[in-house]
Order: structure tokens, then sequence, then C-alpha cells
């Protein structure tokens, strides 16, 4: 495997990682977004995959 091939599946294992953990957000109430976010762990994964969970954003 070469360098570009490599890249290229890794940048789309985080694309499906992160369409799949943008799901899960968008699924859950208000409220059991917000408790989500407030841990440390899940939110320094949401910014790795580059997740969504602005309010703001959403919409």
């Amino acid at each position: 495997m070469n360098k570009s091939a490599l890249n290229e599946a890794v940048n789309l294992c985080k694309e499906t990682t992160r369409e799949a953990l943008q799901t899960v957000y968008d699924s859950l109430n208000q409220g059991q977004q917000k408790k989500l976010i407030k841990d440390e762990k899940v939110k320094a994964l949401f910014d790795l995959f580059e997740v969504n969970y602005d309010a703001q954003k959403k919409g």
C-alpha cells in the first residue's frame, strides 16, 4: 500500500466514524446532548472527528 492509498483509507475511515458519531449525537434529545458534551473525553473525541455539537450551528 502506497502513501496516497493509505491516506485515502484513513480519510474514509475518519469520515465514516464522523458520520456515525454525528448520527448518534443528532438522535439524542437536547438534555442528553448537553450531558454527553460535559464529558471531556467525549468532547475531545467529537473534536477529533469534527462532529458538530454546537446547537447554534445545527439547524
